[in-house]
């Protein structure tokens, strides 16, 4: 994992930075049988406000091109063949 020691304290809503959190690491974790995955944070500096960037990559299968419009939108799944390789619902 890369996130710096002093990376600034935020507000945001903790609950749903969790889940986001879990949920990403879970379908990285999920869709990867080789490879890595990795957590990292970063300062940015889009205001006056300190802000932070979080991001989950992984080597994992992807997300087909085609797929990636829909992936901030209402829950899909991309095939039913991964939910059956992959488990899940």
């Amino acid at each position: 994992n890369d996130v710096p020691p002093d990376l600034p304290v935020v507000q945001a809503d903790s609950a749903r930075l969790f889940q986001v959190l879990v949920n990403l690491m879970g379908n990285a974790i999920r869709f990867t049988s080789k490879g890595h995955i990795k957590v990292s944070g970063r300062r940015v500096s889009h205001t006056q406000r300190p802000a932070v960037e979080l991001s989950v990559s992984d080597t994992g299968i992807g997300i087909p091109a085609d797929k990636l419009e829909n992936v901030f939108g209402a829950f899909e799944q991309v095939d039913t063949h991964t939910t059956r390789q992959y488990g899940g619902s």
